[in-house]
């Protein structure tokens, strides 16, 4: 909505609230292990009360505070913000559009601004959608947002601003040049975590137990066309015609910079769990070996998880990078195997996996790290999959020796290049974005139909455990607690979400899908309060 600035020029000091909107969450991971700190939030905050004088920030996250639709509006009212900001998954771009209505209600003045990764590559949609919807900001929002808070202060309008998007009075889309993303990850000061109940996040985790999010670098070191977080991470320059050009651009920062992070997790904080947000944790040996060999050498007491890939794996095994990381915490891998098929992952522009690979490298872990818990995800439903290359999955998944699979419908998720061929060829055939969790198929597949498509995928789901009943039985008996406790917690929780299916059925209140319902977001009890 263009002229929305004007409600910032002149203040002589600018309230900025993030939110994060109340959530539906997956229930075979309880509510506590659902909402772990949305981290985007801590580090903008954290770069505007480090570059602006003028500026005061708060968060505000409903889902650990348990504040449901009704109660939202109390909490605008009381913290009376200028703007308020949501930066969003793909997934829940409704509770955003939402949370922007309820702002509005509230006080029509307060200036709305939407990011991450929906916002920044449907902008157009959302702010046509959402007439609430003031701005939206593309891409990384460090140097961006605080550009656009100094113009709107001073006076200007949204063609002074870099990076953002709007409707004109006649109703047209705008959109302002890129500002730069950093350059140096070692710019951004530690995340203002001060501003979030860091003890409420994940009080009660089974699978993450009293963690927090930090994150060591941006980008990825591979290319995959399905992957959401290089099309926000990616180097993105903006062509003469308008056009964006996305190229691979991996950044980390420094050693000391992630040591200082950890330390005051774990000195101020009291955190003995992390979660890497990182696309690709396990990239560079060099710095690998020095972060973990300081955290051994100051005898930090840690665990973690990390997106790992396998096909670094081996040779880390070899040159002792591995290990080290295993002393200083790795607890937890998860893998994007995604396919066993060489052409498969061609398809999906992943290299340097293979099926070969894969199975040594998990089989490897078994041998030599039975400490570390190994999840793989496996994607069905690409353009040529039938009813028996997604059920070759399954055998892979046995094969790899996991400890957990989890397998998803592929998902074009907007700004991937997966996401402009589909809608190129029409492929997509949901459009609704609250659907885009990756287990309710978006699109069939040459041979399948969506439906099809969720049926074989939830018989790999289902058939990983049943296909090997005594392989799993023997994990929950692991004498590694991280391994026992998770094997335990999976079998308790799917059977939980079933009994609880098979009692709504009984009582009339929804329809029994069996282990299907397994894989459907679940509304908390709060949601609406």
């Amino acid at each position: 909505m263009e002229g929305a600035l004007k409600h910032l020029a002149g203040k002589k000091r600018i309230k900025y609230l993030f939110v994060r909107p109340p959530h539906h969450y997956w229930p075979i991971i309880n509510q506590s292990d659902n909402f772990l700190c949305p981290l985007n939030y801590p580090t903008l905050a954290a770069w505007l009360r480090h570059r602006l004088d003028f500026v005061d920030v708060e968060i505000l996250d409903c889902c650990v505070s348990e504040v449901g639709y009704k109660s939202l509006a109390d909490e605008i009212r009381r913290r009376k913000p200028d703007v308020v900001g949501i930066g969003e998954k793909v997934v829940y771009a409704n509770d955003a559009l939402r949370t922007f209505r309820v702002v509005k209600s509230v006080d029509p003045k307060i200036v709305t601004m939407g990011g991450a990764h929906i916002f920044t590559h449907e902008p157009e949609w959302a702010l046509r959608t959402c007439p609430e919807l003031d701005y939206c900001m593309r891409y990384e929002a460090e140097i961006a947002l605080e550009h656009f808070l100094r113009v709107a202060r001073e006076g200007g309008d949204e063609q002074d601003t870099m990076s953002l998007c709007w409707l004109d009075r006649d109703g047209q889309f705008l959109a302002s040049p890129l500002a730069p993303a950093i350059q140096n990850l070692d710019d951004l000061p530690p995340p203002a975590f001060d501003l979030v109940p860091l003890k409420k996040y994940s009080p009660f985790g089974m699978l993450w137990p009293q963690s927090a999010t930090i994150q060591r670098s941006r980008g990825c070191v591979d290319t995959c066309r399905f992957c959401s977080w290089i099309a926000m991470e990616n180097k993105q320059e903006q062509q003469q015609d308008g056009t964006i050009k996305s190229s691979p651009w991996f950044r980390s920062k420094s050693v000391e910079k992630v040591l200082e992070e950890v330390d005051i997790l774990y000195k101020r904080f009291g955190i003995r769990y992390l979660f890497w947000v990182d696309a690709t944790w396990n990239a560079g040996d060099h710095w690998l070996q020095q972060f973990c060999s300081e955290v051994i050498r100051r005898k930090y007491d840690l665990g973690w998880w990390a997106f790992t890939r396998y096909d670094l794996l081996p040779k880390q095994h070899r040159n002792g990078t591995l290990k080290l990381m295993v002393q200083a915490g790795f607890r937890h891998a998860l893998v994007g195997v995604e396919r066993p098929q060489s052409t498969s992952l061609n398809w999906l522009n992943k290299h340097r996996y293979g099926e070969d690979l894969a199975v040594e490298t998990f089989n490897m872990m078994e041998e030599h790290y039975p400490e570390v818990f190994r999840q793989g995800t496996f994607i069905t439903g690409l353009r040529h999959d039938s009813a028996e290359s997604i059920q070759a999955l399954l055998k892979h998944a046995h094969d790899c020796n996991l400890d957990f699979a989890a397998f998803h419908p592929c998902t074009p998720f907007p700004g991937t290049p997966l996401y402009h061929e589909a809608r190129e060829k029409n492929w997509i055939e949901e459009n609704d974005f609250g659907k885009y969790d990756m287990f309710y198929p978006i699109m069939r597949t040459e041979h399948l139909s969506r439906e099809e498509v969720a049926k074989w995928t939830t018989w790999c789901q289902q058939n990983f455990v049943m296909k090997k009943p005594g392989r799993y039985a023997s994990r929950m008996l692991s004498k590694y607690p991280v391994r026992r406790r998770l094997h335990n917690w999976f079998f308790f929780s799917i059977n939980r979400v079933m009994a609880m299916q098979a009692w709504n059925a009984v009582t009339g209140k929804e329809k029994f899908e069996g282990f299907a319902g397994v894989n459907k977001l679940w509304r908390p009890s709060w949601y609406e309060s």
